[in-house]
């Protein structure tokens, strides 16, 4: 019963957040929205923060199962597929969450309460980071990528690439992509010739 009230909570969080941005998202817009008082809130998320937090893990469920999908790959395929595969994962994951987390980088109090509580919950950014350079160093090992490479710094390159495309095409017309940036329009397109770069 409680896990239950607790996902019904957090399914009003992820509506009111993508409705609204994360700071201007009120606990009692969010209660309100779950039909419950917004004191239950508190019963099962020890504050905002955490309940923020817990909103925005939901909305990485696409990239998280992307990224545990791309270390059962290890070896299998080609990297260039496996690649581009995740790449096109985490491009969707930042188009979805760049609109709601706008005003928060805005917002130094919140900024800080998310830095130092979201590790502590086990999310944040650095968890697709860390799957990225592990799936990257396994295949290093495997021989399958190049050893002059450092994972870091490609995990590093494919993810602020993937982010840097979502940014524009939430803000540009495909045809100003294409014309001004001389980009494809195509996600799955755009992520092959990434990809493919960050291999040579």
């Amino acid at each position: 019963m409680a896990e239950a009230m607790r996902e019904r909570i957090l399914a009003a969080a992820v509506d009111v957040v993508t409705e609204r941005g994360i700071a201007a998202a009120t606990t009692k817009e969010i209660a309100r929205a779950a039909g419950v008082s917004e004191g239950s809130l508190y019963n099962h998320f020890g504050n905002k923060t955490e309940l923020i937090g817990a909103t925005m893990a939901e909305l990485a469920g696409g990239v998280r199962d992307a990224m545990l999908d791309l270390l059962g790959r290890v070896g299998a395929g080609t990297v260039e597929d496996n690649l581009v595969g995740a790449a096109e994962a985490v491009i969707g994951f930042y188009g979805r969450l760049l609109p709601v987390t706008g005003s928060v980088y805005g917002d130094p109090v919140m900024l800080a309460q998310i830095r130092r509580e979201m590790p502590e919950q086990g999310l944040g950014p650095l968890r697709g980071h860390e799957a990225l350079i592990g799936y990257l160093g396994a295949e290093q090992r495997a021989g399958r990528i190049a050893a002059e490479l450092r994972p870091p710094d490609l995990a590093a390159a494919l993810l602020g690439s993937c982010q840097q495309y979502a940014f524009l095409v939430m803000l540009v017309e495909p045809e100003q992509l294409t014309a001004a940036a001389g980009l494809s329009a195509d996600r799955a397109e755009y992520a092959r010739g990434i990809v493919r770069l960050l291999l040579r």
